[in-house]
């Protein structure tokens, strides 16, 4: 499968806590993996939860194999490359073709914060990649001193992107008007929203702002769908004329994250607001 095919299909998901690892599976590499990624990987966690490092053998042939590493460049919380030269060929470095492919893969689809480099060598890098930034580190010769630095370059990543995801939200809360914040409000009260019928011009009168305000949280990522169970007997009661009762919306981590920062501008010290903060986080919690 084509990464374009594959990317285009699948929208974003939620990222796990993993970190996918592209590196050689030369045998030559396997200290650095089982003494320095994998427990410098380990030793950081988000939320109380350790990361777990995660990597596919791509000795395995298929499509499959393609697949499942596009998997996890789309799911994984951050990528990890490891750019080492693996030989010389005319007194030239060589790097793995597989991990070079797999970093330029995610530098496509990801945010430049999440993809780390690391090596081992002084070679001269490739040139697209000579002007990112690649961590040098000496897994053979000084593994506990390597495993700090994965360690350390992975939290200050996360907090990097932490603050990429703040700048995001306060972007977004400064975009919606009343009727937009409203509807997050009320979707915070009641677990879900919906669009209201506009089966007559009374209605579409009524209705218009709040559908339009539920149409903008659903664009901005604020608010998702939520499915029903269809079956004959729910769509001949509610028919095409009433489709806009099959569908409910919940709130979003990203929905939730905008209306905890519009609460804190609005009514901070509020005792009552404090509650509904409170409540805020508890729900980003679970």
């Amino acid at each position: 499968m084509y990464p374009n095919n594959y990317f285009n299909l699948f929208p974003a998901f939620p990222r796990n806590d993993t970190v996918f690892v592209a590196m050689s599976f030369a045998p030559e590499f396997d200290d650095r993996w089982k003494n320095v990624i994998a427990p410098g990987v380990a030793a950081v966690a988000v939320d109380g939860n350790p990361l777990t490092a995660d990597r596919v053998d791509t000795r395995r042939i298929g499509d499959s194999i393609l697949t499942e590493i596009l998997s996890h460049i789309r799911n994984a919380r951050l990528i990890i490359g490891d750019v080492t030269s693996i030989g010389t060929l005319i007194d030239r470095p060589v790097r793995n073709g597989n991990v070079m492919y797999e970093i330029g893969i995610a530098h496509a689809v990801r945010l430049p914060e999440e993809v780390l480099l690391f090596r081992s060598d002084s070679d001269p890098l490739l040139f697209d990649v000579s002007n990112v930034r690649v961590n040098a580190y000496s897994p053979n010769e000084d593994p506990e001193g390597a495993r700090k630095i994965v360690t350390d370059a992975i939290a200050e990543t996360l907090r990097e992107v932490d603050l990429r995801k703040q700048l995001a939200v306060h972007a977004a809360a400064h975009t919606l008007d009343g009727h937009s914040w409203w509807a997050l409000a009320r979707t915070l009260q009641t677990g879900t929203t919906k669009m209201e019928p506009r089966r007559s011009l009374a209605q579409a009168l009524q209705n218009d702002a709040h559908n339009n305000a539920v149409t903008r949280l659903l664009q901005l990522g604020a608010l998702e769908t939520e499915y029903p169970e269809l079956s004959k007997e729910f769509l001949e009661s509610k028919g095409q004329d009433r489709i806009e009762e099959i569908l409910h919306y919940r709130m979003t981590g990203f929905g939730r994250a905008i209306l905890e920062f519009g609460f804190e501008k609005m009514r901070m010290h509020d005792p009552e607001v404090q509650k509904v903060l409170e409540a805020l986080h508890q729900q980003q919690a679970t």
